[in-house]
């Protein structure tokens, strides 16, 4: 009985220890893909992120450093939203950890096994001459260009 107790309970902790990863795309706030990885110890977003990108086939363009598409997402001119003369919206992928969305690159960013790694389609605005904001989701705006 005991055996079976300690089998439960190292399975329930196994379990409840792996990190996962999801993916918000442009036009919702449901993830288009979430799945679960495991580590060695440690590794960082940009690997953990590159890592499950290429194990499930998923178009990218970008390295640990950063995405600068995923799903095919479009990029470079593709990606700006002109709001009017003095107002744009950049668009592109931010990703936070456990809640807490760093200053740095991916690839500088310590992850265990236990975390979550959450990425999203954002934009940054640009208006009156300075940028005023950055990541915002971009399912919160839905611009036409990319939710049809």
């Amino acid at each position: 009985m005991k055996i079976i107790v300690l089998i439960s309970f190292i399975i329930t902790i196994s379990y409840s220890t792996a990190g996962t990863i999801s993916f918000i795309g442009p036009c919702s706030s449901d993830p288009v893909f979430k799945t679960q990885f495991s580590i060695d110890n440690i590794s960082n977003a940009g690997k953990v992120t590159i890592d499950t990108l290429k194990k499930f086939n998923i178009p990218h363009i970008g390295t640990a450093q950063g995405m600068n598409s995923i799903f095919d997402t479009p990029t470079g001119s593709d990606a700006i939203e002109v709001v009017s003369d003095n107002e744009m919206h950049a668009y592109g992928w931010c990703f936070s950890v456990n809640g807490f969305e760093p200053a740095e690159y991916p690839v500088n960013i310590e992850v265990l096994e236990k975390d979550h790694i959450l990425w999203w389609f954002g934009y940054a605005t640009f208006k009156d001459g300075q940028w005023i904001t950055q990541c915002t989701p971009s399912h919160t705006r839905q611009a036409a260009q990319f939710c049809n």
